[in-house]
């Protein structure tokens, strides 16, 4: 498959697939994906690396390839009939307008899988009116609702201070591909994929337009309409999140709590009415019986109970957890430049998979033999194409 992918969304996609087997080949640029010159930028005689580029590229190969020229074009437009997919995140339209769109792709390899990835979507796919605007994961989050619904009421919205929507669109468009390709074998052609970050931020903020759709009314900000408590608690030196949902588990909740009298208190019936009443009535009590014992006492008896509870882990946490390490998901990816890379490895694990050994991410332009390889290698199945039409 070939990449033509900068930032986060589209290097989440290809490298996933990278990690599942696919034979990756991205085409950079003179200057290569931006994340490549993301400080800090490490320099030896092996290269240069930067380590937000290294994150999202191991297992590809890259070949400096700039379809801005004519000469790139009619390269790339070679190798298409050598592929099976193409991964782009460029801005709506690019490829069209420099002739490389998904019908030009399907005249030359009519099996060709086009996967585009984009702030509002395609315009040759489903445009709307904001298929033109540029946009990165904060517009995403902004646009989508979750910057809002995220935070507590009355405080400012609160963007997740991460690239949530990237990188949920690099795993919906790895999982598109997977998709594109089963059909394939049914049908014997190629499709474009549309995955929009507005769209995903859209699904992503499920809960919230759900409740909204039905209530005509914004749920509560920082927390769950139907379920109480069910939020981070603080005690004497650190926070636990407690998730209380169903009556049996409120009434072990009261008894651990010395509260029993709340198990029969007709204001706190349901999930519903323990969420409304949570700020006047159920808070302040948890909040007595949680100041005066420390996050693993609080976990030792509550986990006894049977109610679900966890502490809230740092990600410095994170590198010490030993289900972490029994999982694999955090790898080293090893790097010419920097050494090794620690980062999140792949959550897909099935029996059928072997463990991740991930290889490092490629210097710019170091693989541009593997198109002249991959063409010679594509050429009996070219031929036979021409032979059928």
């Amino acid at each position: 498959m070939l990449a033509l992918e900068n930032f986060v969304a589209g290097p989440t996609a290809s490298m996933l697939l990278a990690d599942w087997g696919a034979e990756v080949l991205k085409l950079e640029p003179a200057g290569g994906d931006s994340y490549r010159g993301f400080p800090p930028v490490e320099r030896s005689d092996a290269g240069e690396s930067s380590v937000w580029f290294a994150r999202l590229n191991r297992g590809k190969k890259s070949a400096v390839l700039d379809i801005g020229k004519e000469e790139g074009r009619a390269r790339f437009l070679e190798l298409i009939g050598a592929v099976d997919v193409v991964v782009q995140n460029l801005r709506p339209g690019t490829l069209g307008r420099l002739g490389l769109g998904y019908e030009r792709l399907s005249e030359i390899n009519p099996r060709i899988i086009l996967i585009s990835i984009s702030g509002f979507g395609q315009p040759d796919v489903l445009p709307g009116p904001y298929t033109s605007m540029p946009a990165f994961d904060l517009i995403g989050q902004a646009m989508s609702g979750i910057a809002f619904t995220s935070g507590q009421d009355g405080d400012p919205p609160a963007p997740v201070g991460f690239p949530l929507i990237d990188t949920a669109a690099g795993d919906w468009a790895a999982t598109a591909t997977l998709l594109a390709l089963f059909q394939r074998e049914r049908t014997g052609v190629g499709q474009h994929v549309d995955v929009s970050m507005f769209d995903v931020g859209l699904h992503l903020n499920e809960y919230a337009i759900g409740a909204f759709g039905w209530t005509g009314k914004t749920p509560v900000r920082g927390r769950l309409a139907s379920s109480a408590p069910f939020e981070l608690l603080q005690a004497r030196d650190g926070y636990v999140a407690v998730a209380v949902s169903g009556e049996p588990i409120f009434a072990r909740f009261c008894e651990v709590i010395g509260r029993p009298d709340l198990i029969g208190d007709a204001r706190l019936a349901n999930g519903t009415l323990r969420s409304q009443a949570m700020d006047e009535l159920l808070l302040p009590i948890i909040e007595e019986w949680m100041s005066i014992r420390d996050v693993e006492e609080v976990l030792a008896v509550l986990g006894a109970a049977g109610v679900p509870s966890s502490r809230v882990q740092t990600v410095e946490d994170l590198f010490s957890d030993p289900h972490v390490a029994a999982r694999r998901m955090i790898i080293d990816v090893p790097d010419p430049v920097l050494g090794r890379v620690r980062v999140a490895g792949n959550p897909l694990t099935s029996t059928a998979i072997p463990p991740l050994a991930p290889t490092a991410a490629p210097q710019l332009g170091a693989d541009n033999d593997v198109i002249d390889e991959w063409l010679r290698d594509a050429e009996p199945r070219r031929n036979q194409r021409g032979q059928s039409a």
